[in-house]
């Protein structure tokens, strides 16, 4: 059950991210909802859950806007991943941790994005690219990633809920 909301939630996000999201875009720049399922089921859900979201999100927009497949997979795979192992420790319903991790990470998966598409195609200056969407990507993602993960933190109870009762009902 929990693998088949997992695809659920990565298909409306992508869904959300190329229709509903372009259109409140602000100076240019909309948020990545991409990266708020991925850090925030990660911080919930632990490394390796985290990564398998991050993966198969990642490669659903390579698959449709990528310039390279798998380079998103492979980005937010490691987002996944590291969020998941850092973050393991903090209450998971804390609202201001989670904005703090999307901006954190939202900030990772620019870096990364400009060294592979940027620095590695010969553009050495990151500051303008810093200013003009790295920074407000990452804050704008942040304040949006606010009002989602209340959402996300309450599928997830729902679904360790169904897990405990699941659990009940094979042991007797």
């Amino acid at each position: 059950m929990r693998y088949i909301v997992y695809v659920a939630l990565i298909l409306i996000n992508f869904i959300l991210q190329t229709t509903v999201f372009s259109y409140i875009e602000i100076i240019g720049i909309k948020p990545n909802t991409i990266i708020i399922l991925v850090v925030s089921f990660s911080f919930m859900r632990g490394e390796i859950e985290g990564g398998l979201i991050g993966f198969f999100s990642g490669l659903l927009i390579d698959s449709f806007f990528g310039q390279f497949l798998g380079l998103n997979a492979f980005i937010y795979l490691i987002i996944g991943f590291l969020c998941g192992k850092i973050f393991n420790e903090f209450y998971k319903d804390s609202i201001m941790i989670s904005f703090f991790l999307t901006f954190i990470f939202t900030m990772i998966y620019g870096f990364f994005f400009f060294f592979f598409n940027g620095f590695l195609r010969g553009y050495p200056n990151i500051l303008p690219f810093l200013k003009s969407i790295i920074i407000p990507e990452a804050l704008y993602t942040s304040i949006i990633s606010v009002f989602i993960y209340k959402v996300l933190f309450i599928i997830n109870i729902k679904l360790e809920k169904f897990d405990r009762k699941k659990k009940n009902l094979f042991k007797q």
